[in-house]
């Protein structure tokens, strides 16, 4: 097991400021191997004594074993890149002759143990509530804009009033003005997180918006910041492996949107296929 595995093990059971503690090591390993006790206290806004016994409650010896165990794990895991982590991933797979099946394989498997990882009413609840709003606004930043795209592409299809927001400061600014209590905000935060999507959360929360987080762990920071997320855990760190995943969920979410007003999104296919059929036609008369 390794110390991130440990650490989510014992998270909810941990007090509120060793909670901050062990999401201070999860985000700061290279800091959390170089640097004292009282320092990571600091960071944490907590005591010495509380990251001592941060260490004891996940079943460690000391703060020198937590040091020891995160130092293995920067050399073992997080300093791989994503694209390292995913290369070394596949290894094995360059050797088998229906190379395409085996990894196809290999996503499916991960995507079925996720699927069964997501809560059933919130996931009911979520699909509700983005049929109800009169906005929704996509945000992600790094590899999480990937997904962001993705969803904004397919939901603009599907229903008026959806957009990507882009974290250019000025752009950005204009659209918070606009986001207000009958709004939803869809934010991805994958692995490494990003502050740009913590601080986005606080100010649409502040302004009354409904917001949801997709992230992949059940200690990623967007959890400290929001009460509603999905979390689409996987061993590896590597993001670029999530991407079925994510997508597959995502799609999920669109279906279980529709299934909440069949006619609706009947109609707005209708509207949308004539509209790009006519304005094709137009464009290449």
């Amino acid at each position: 097991m390794t110390i991130k595995e440990r650490i989510e093990q014992h998270f909810y059971q941990l007090s509120k400021s060793q909670q901050k503690v062990a999401t201070v090591v999860l985000n700061n390993p290279a800091f959390i191997s170089t640097h004292a006790a009282a320092e990571i206290g600091q960071l944490a806004n907590t005591s010495e004594t509380t990251v001592i016994r941060f260490c004891y409650a996940v079943g460690l010896t000391g703060f020198a074993q937590l040091q020891k165990e995160i130092t293995k794990f920067l050399v073992e895991d997080y300093a791989s890149s994503t694209l390292g982590n995913y290369v070394s991933s596949k290894e094995e797979l360059f050797k088998e002759t229906a190379l395409c099946e085996k990894v196809m394989r290999q996503s499916s498997a991960k995507i079925v143990k996720i699927a069964e990882q997501i809560d059933e009413l919130l996931f009911k609840n979520t699909t509700k509530a983005m049929h109800d709003a009169k906005k929704i606004y996509i945000a992600g930043v790094g590899a999480s804009g990937f997904g962001a795209q993705w969803l904004h592409y397919t939901l603009n299809m599907l229903r008026p009033n959806v957009e990507l927001l882009l974290m250019e400061t000025s752009t950005l600014i204009r659209k918070l003005q606009e986001i207000d209590d009958t709004s939803l905000v869809l934010i991805i935060s994958l692995h490494r997180y990003y502050n740009d999507t913590l601080q986005l959360a606080e100010e649409v929360l502040s302004r009354g918006a409904k917001v949801i987080g997709i992230t992949d762990s059940n200690v990623a920071p967007l959890h400290e910041v929001i009460d509603i997320c999905f979390v689409l855990e996987q061993k590896e760190l590597s993001t670029i492996d999530l991407m079925p995943a994510l997508v597959t969920f995502m799609n999920s979410l669109i279906v279980g949107m529709m299934s909440h007003d069949v006619a609706y999104y009947n109609e707005q296919r209708l509207k949308f296929d004539d509209f790009q059929s006519s304005f094709i036609a137009n464009r290449w008369r």
